[in-house]
């Protein structure tokens, strides 16, 4: 790891198809005493946003904050995503969930300003995703690109690798 990170912000998903990227974000946060965030990449839906907006009835919006815990992410209907921050809780990590009302690297840009993540967390099939991955804008490259954060891909094996460590490296 090219610096020792103190928030780090990891993809995960409702059936948990990014087990390999989840367990290896546990163990550098753990390493690194940091915060864990996990990114429910099934959260974002076309027409719908994942927990209440200003247009829900007042009041809703403000019960869900967007670092969730275990008995938010309930609230919300994401058992699965609670389920796997309760775990890396259980391990003695910081950890939280988001749930993202858009897909793509702007909006993971925006949110990782927002709460000072400093390591991303990506699976290795982002640097070649489908059409409509690429039209949300939800690519590798695109990610580099709009976050300016340091960026760890990681392998179906669990292999982690650093393609880009910020803005100093060349």
């Amino acid at each position: 790891m090219p610096t020792t990170p103190t928030c780090i912000l990891a993809y995960t998903a409702e059936d948990d198809r990014y087990h390999f990227l989840r367990l290896a974000a546990e163990d550098a946060a753990r390493d690194a005493n940091a915060r864990l965030i996990l990114y429910d990449i099934d959260a974002a839906q076309l027409l719908a946003a994942p927990t209440p907006t200003e247009w829900s009835g007042e009041g809703t919006a403000e019960a869900y904050p967007d670092l969730l815990d275990p008995p938010a992410l309930e609230a919300a209907g994401r058992h699965a995503i609670a389920a796997q921050v309760s775990h890396a809780r259980g391990e003695g990590i910081q950890a939280w969930g988001w749930l993202p009302s858009q897909k793509g690297a702007a909006g993971l840009a925006e949110y990782a300003g927002h709460h000072g993540v400093d390591l991303i967390m990506l699976p290795a099939a982002m640097a070649d995703p489908g059409l409509m991955d690429r039209l949300r804008g939800a690519t590798l490259e695109k990610a580099i690109e709009e976050t300016h954060r340091p960026v760890a891909v990681v392998d179906e094996d669990g292999t982690v690798h650093y393609p880009w460590s910020g803005p100093s490296a060349s």
